[in-house]
């Protein structure tokens, strides 16, 4: 499937541990969907809200300590802040219905042939 449009960019297929709501059984194919906005939006907290939790800390280093490595120390705990934030931010919208993927159809396990569509 992969290699008919080229998404995967070479990576081999790998399985993942997902909860979607819809008729699929344990060992099934699936096929999943969700918004292009959703993931940008998701992308963009999982990417900034660490690099400016970094960027804040380097700041706050530096012009209050006034030392690179104090800059380089409270940059490092900024960065972590910001991880676990995004950490948070991820089971709150984990939660959300409108969050969840979308399964879109189902594939038998042994030949991968088309079992059910959902619309």
């Amino acid at each position: 499937m992969c290699a008919q449009c080229g998404a995967c960019m070479g990576r081999k297929p790998h399985e993942e541990l997902v909860k979607i709501e819809g008729i699929a059984a344990v060992g099934d194919t699936v096929a999943v969907e969700m918004p292009d906005a959703k993931i940008v939006k998701v992308s963009l907290i999982a990417y900034m809200i660490p690099l400016i939790g970094l960027l804040i800390g380097l700041l706050i280093g530096q012009t209050l300590l006034n030392s690179d490595l104090w800059a380089a120390f409270t940059g490092l705990i900024g960065l972590a802040v910001g991880i676990l934030s995004v950490r948070i931010f991820d089971r709150k919208l984990g939660a959300q219905k409108t969050w969840q993927p979308k399964l879109l159809s189902v594939y038998h396990p042994e030949d991968t042939t088309l079992k059910e569509e959902l619309s």
